[in-house]
C-alpha cells in the first residue's frame, strides 16, 4: 500500500512539473470505458479503506503509457480518469437522494450545487496561480482530486444510508 501511495505521488510530480498545452477536452466530453470503470473498481475494492489511495488509479497508467505529447496526454488522462469518478458520483447521488427526507433531500441538492460551483472555482483560481504553459494541466489534475473526492464522500454516505438504520439519539435538555 505504501508503495502504491508513494508511485502515485512521484508519478502525479512528475505530471505536474510537465508544462501542457490547453486541452479543448472537458471532463463531460470523455466518453468512459469498461476497462477505466475496472480499474477505479477494482482499487478500490482492494483499498476499501483508504478510497483515496485510488485517485490516480487510471490517469497515472494512463500518462505513462501515452505517446505523443505527452503534456496533453496528462491531461486528457486526468480527465479520463474524471469522467470515471463523475460517472461514480452521479450513481452515488441518484442511490443517495431518493432515501433521504424531503428537506434532506433539498439540503443534498443545494450542497451539491454548492461543491460543483466550489470545485470550479477552486481549480480555475489553481490555474490561474501557474505559469501559463503549467494551469492546464494543474486545472485537470485538480478536477480529478475533486470530482473523486466528493464521489468517495457521497458513495460513504450513500453505503450509511443503506445500512439498517438505527434510531436517532435525541438530546435530553
Amino acid at each position: 500500500m505504501r508503495c502504491r501511495r508513494f508511485l502515485f505521488i512521484a508519478a502525479w510530480a512528475v505530471i505536474l512539473a510537465g508544462t501542457p498545452a490547453a486541452s479543448a477536452q472537458s471532463i463531460d466530453e470523455v466518453a468512459v470505458t469498461e476497462a477505466d470503470r475496472a480499474a477505479v473498481a477494482g482499487c478500490l475494492r482492494e483499498s476499501a479503506d483508504t478510497p483515496r489511495a485510488c485517485i490516480g488509479a487510471v490517469a497515472v497508467v494512463c500518462a505513462r503509457q501515452a505517446g505523443g505529447d505527452r503534456r496533453e496526454a496528462e491531461i486528457d488522462c486526468s480527465r479520463r480518469e474524471a469522467a470515471v469518478w463523475r460517472e461514480r458520483l452521479e450513481a452515488a447521488a441518484r442511490v443517495l437522494a431518493p432515501g433521504l427526507e424531503s428537506g434532506a433531500r433539498s439540503r443534498f441538492a443545494a450542497v451539491q450545487r454548492s461543491w460543483e460551483s466550489y470545485a470550479a472555482q477552486k481549480c480555475a483560481f489553481i490555474a490561474d496561480l501557474q505559469p501559463a504553459a503549467r494551469a492546464p494541466t494543474m486545472q485537470a489534475g485538480c478536477e480529478l482530486n475533486e470530482v473523486a473526492g466528493r464521489a468517495i464522500e457521497v458513495e460513504r454516505l450513500a453505503r450509511r444510508q443503506a445500512e439498517p438504520s438505527q434510531p436517532r439519539p435525541r438530546l435530553e435538555r
